[in-house]
């Protein structure tokens, strides 16, 4: 009973959102981030808020096909397998309108590589010690490899993308149009200023370690 009363509350919270909104735009693990005029959706149990949608993004998204204008999700894409991924990539093309935009904030696994580089920058330096202080707990030195295998093991992450991978499978599933900007930049008004993943860790780590990409429906 409490099961079907949740699915209820959850189709009705669904139709409200989509009945009152002439832009309806879709956010995935929307977390604590909540964005005013958006259809905030999350998996976690623990939120508990009435204002957060109940969505599993590795099954069918609940939602009719070509209904929003936009999609954009935050630090999510990388807590999927890649099968799942793709799954979740497809939805989010199935839901959008034609020429409607997906934007997708994602930790870069170039950009964790180029850690090892000999030329470090001072960014990318700092970036190794607070990394390895903040998050490695047995390491004994500041070690881009401490970053690396603490950054694919933990945080429930289960593919980490690089720009060429997630490119290609915003392709595959019927994006085009593939572009890429900074945290909090975007050529489309309605698509700026969404991250918070910035205001967890430092702002400047965070536009280091995360890449951002743009795609169009066709």
């Amino acid at each position: 009973m409490r099961f079907a009363a949740t699915r209820s509350r959850r189709r009705q919270a669904i139709r409200s959102y989509l009945q009152k909104h002439e832009v309806r735009k879709l956010h995935l693990g929307a977390g604590r981030n909540m964005l005013p005029g958006w259809l905030n959706t999350d998996v976690t149990n623990d939120l508990r808020s009435p204002d957060i949608v109940y969505l599993d993004a590795r099954k069918p998204f609940p939602f009719p096909s070509a209904s929003f204008a936009l999609v954009f999700s935050e630090h999510m894409l990388e807590h999927l397998s890649y099968r799942d991924g793709l799954h979740c990539l497809h939805e989010c093309r199935r839901v959008l309108r034609p020429s409607g935009r997906i934007r997708i904030a994602t930790p870069s696994l170039e950009r964790l590589i180029r850690l090892f580089d000999e030329s470090q920058t001072e960014v990318e330096r700092r970036y190794v010690e607070w990394a390895v202080d903040t998050w490695v707990e047995d390491a004994d030195a500041h070690l881009p490899g401490f970053v690396l295998n603490n950054f694919m093991r933990d945080f429930g992450h289960r593919f980490v993308y690089d720009r060429a991978t997630l490119t290609r499978a915003l392709e595959s599933v019927g994006f085009t149009d593939v572009e890429e900007w900074r945290p909090g930049e975007s050529g489309t008004p309605a698509l700026t200023g969404l991250e918070r993943h910035g205001e967890l860790i430092p702002k400047e780590f965070n536009e280091l370690e995360t890449i951002v990409l743009e795609a169009r429906r066709p």
